[in-house]
């Protein structure tokens, strides 16, 4: 698994590529474990290159989300492959997180 952070404005988005499971995942909890400690309110997450996640992973997304949200923040996920949308939905993430198409849309979002 590879992990990318940008900065656009006052939004962090961290792009995901590969497997996030449960040999990857302390990899990804660190990253927004970092990024939480540094202040950053405010997050995508581009799932576009992400081939598989397990529970673990999703538990790392919905555990970032409940510690962005006691602050001021959000997260928001956005480019997700059919197969990450699946799960997702399964999930009821899609009604917790909001679902973007793209990065821009992500973004955009913070600002309206």
């Amino acid at each position: 698994m590879e992990i990318q952070t940008l900065q656009s404005g006052n939004v962090t988005i961290v792009a995901v590529t590969g497997v996030v499971d449960t040999s990857t995942v302390a990899d990804l909890n660190a990253v927004f474990e970092d990024l939480v400690d540094r202040g950053v309110q405010n997050f995508v997450i581009d799932l576009s290159n992400v081939t598989f996640m397990d529970s673990s992973g999703l538990a790392a997304l919905a555990g970032l989300y409940k510690r962005i949200r006691i602050g001021h923040g959000d997260v928001r996920l956005c480019s997700l492959p059919p197969e990450m949308r699946r799960i997702i939905e399964l999930t009821r993430f899609d009604r917790v997180f909001g679902i973007f198409e793209d990065r821009d849309a992500a973004v955009a979002s913070f600002t309206e």
